[in-house]
């Protein structure tokens, strides 16, 4: 009866072991992650040539006659638009630009031709020299 209750209790303990030993939500031991290099520093020259290479690989800018100069890691573009958007456009885009710090955006938006109107009355010349 001993033998018995001992052999019992060892399988009883071998399975215990076995089930907790594969645990399937246990993590591995994290690895260490290699050190990561400092990035090299971006010069402006390089920068320049990324701005000016997205601006005219982009289907909306790439004829809108954008120049971009870079002091410092600040970008600032130059130029006429037509919209709005192609200005915010022309922002974002060289905002991606790795290295850029700032993007001093000072291209202009054309202004609209006056739509003539249509329903407007033309005005009465007076003529006070009577």
């Amino acid at each position: 009866m001993k033998r018995l209750l001992l052999v019992s209790f060892l399988s009883l303990a071998l399975v215990c072991g076995v089930f907790a030993a594969q645990n399937k939500n246990a993590k591995p031991p994290a690895k260490p992650k290699p050190a990561k290099a400092a990035p090299a520093p971006v010069d402006d020259a390089s920068i320049t040539a990324a701005v000016k290479d997205k601006l005219s690989k982009s289907a909306s800018l790439k004829n809108a006659g954008i120049d971009a100069t870079t002091k410092d890691g600040v970008v600032m573009l130059t130029g006429k638009v037509k919209t709005g958007g192609l200005k915010g456009a022309a922002t974002n885009l060289a905002k991606s630009v790795k290295g850029v710090k700032k993007v001093d955006n000072q291209i202009t938006v054309e202004a609209k031709p006056a739509a003539a109107n249509k329903n407007a009355k033309p005005a009465k010349a007076t003529n006070k020299n009577k």
